[in-house]
């Protein structure tokens, strides 16, 4: 197997905000061929939105204050817009109307709270910790997290880490929107092992 063990990671953010600690530690598991997978989150896979000298994340300052100004002026109106764009469909989607339905559900205050947090992390200084092997799968068309990231993280990470761009898929979510395509991915990267 890959490995017989699951990794704990804890991020620990300092008094002052400005500094993270890094803890991890493995847990032995009765599942033989559990296959490793850290992920790192500021929000489903991404480690910065924020477009940096060196570094596209996809969103400017600005895009990211119109955002969470949007969610706190017209909740309601915000999440009717910004499902389609997340997902990669039209409001007439049975995924886009899900996802809507899932984001109308969350109280506004939380909501902003989370978007503020999740699109003010910086996850990139932890990359270098990152040495387990990684499967990086992207849609072509995801207007969370460009390509350009996927390759950042593929140059950041410590262990050996393979990228496999989904051409035919497009949106964040792509685990709901093209579930027949990403399925086969999935059990493809599962399968392979890369720590060779």
């Amino acid at each position: 197997p890959l490995c017989n063990f699951i990794s704990t990671i804890t991020l620990r953010k300092s008094k002052d905000r400005k500094t993270l600690s890094l803890s991890s530690k493995k847990t032995e598991s009765p599942l033989c061929n559990f296959i490793s997978t850290i992920t790192l989150q500021k929000s489903k896979d991404q480690n910065r939105f924020l477009n940096d000298e060196d570094y596209y994340g996809g969103f400017e300052q600005e895009d990211i204050d119109q955002l969470l100004e949007g969610i706190q002026s017209n909740y309601m109106a915000w999440c009717s817009g910004f499902a389609p764009l997340v997902v990669g469909g039209n409001m007439d989607s049975v995924v886009v109307q899900e996802f809507s339905r899932t984001l109308f559900n969350m109280r506004p205050d939380i909501s902003l709270r989370l978007a503020h947090t999740i699109f003010s992390f910086d996850m990139r200084p932890l990359l270098c910790h990152v040495t387990v092997p990684c499967h990086i799968i992207q849609s072509v068309k995801d207007m969370a997290v460009p390509v350009g990231v996927s390759e950042y993280l593929h140059r950041n990470l410590s262990g050996k880490s393979v990228i496999e761009v989904m051409y035919s898929t497009e949106g964040h979510l792509p685990q709901l929107s093209s579930p027949d395509v990403v399925i086969p991915v999935l059990l493809r990267h599962i399968r392979s092992d890369i720590a060779d």
